[in-house]
């Protein structure tokens, strides 16, 4: 029996759920308690050989972190804030941070907007470890920021999928 056309080239796994996502914030521009405040990459998605050292080195870190951490969701700021952790920062390194990401969101990527909450958006640009962000507790702010990553994934497993499907049907990727 011949394969039909809508099966004989399966869109390969990795496209549809990535085995994790960058997650950095846009400027908020909003007068309500929602905005589309944040972007998504799949870093494993984009051939490095493109990018600009400050967006491999971007790559790279997040490469990384992911595997020690192993989480789905890895924020920008989780970033920043394992630099602070160290007594580094990304400009001690050399790596202009500003254009990397820059580069990634404006670059021919796979890249998902993401509405999200003011609330959400405090923890999600929060790179200080030490930062309660609006809690009652280091701790406390810690459990607020671990659920705020795992709405993001559930935002992403369930968005991501179809967006794809979509960019794949219009020949974008």
């Amino acid at each position: 029996m011949q394969p039909d056309s809508r099966t004989a080239n399966p869109v390969p796994d990795e496209l549809l759920h990535p085995p994790y996502w960058l997650v950095s914030s846009l400027d908020w521009h909003s007068d309500s308690a929602m905005a589309e405040a944040a972007v998504a990459i799949a870093p494993t998605m984009i051939p490095r050989y493109t990018l600009s050292e400050d967006a491999r080195q971007v790559l790279g870190c997040a490469d990384l972190y992911a595997r020690k951490h192993g989480q789905q969701v890895i924020f920008f700021s989780d970033l920043t804030r394992m630099f602070a952790d160290a007594g580094t920062s990304w400009t001690q390194l050399g790596v202009d941070w500003q254009n990397a990401l820059q580069e990634l969101r404006s670059g021919q990527f796979a890249a998902l907007s993401l509405t999200i909450s003011e609330r959400a958006y405090l923890f999600l640009c929060d790179s200080e470890s030490s930062s309660p962000v609006a809690a009652t507790s280091v701790e406390h702010a810690e459990d607020k920021r671990e659920l705020v990553r795992r709405a993001v994934a559930r935002q992403l497993g369930r968005d991501w999928p179809p967006y794809m499907q979509r960019a794949i049907h219009a020949g974008r990727i």
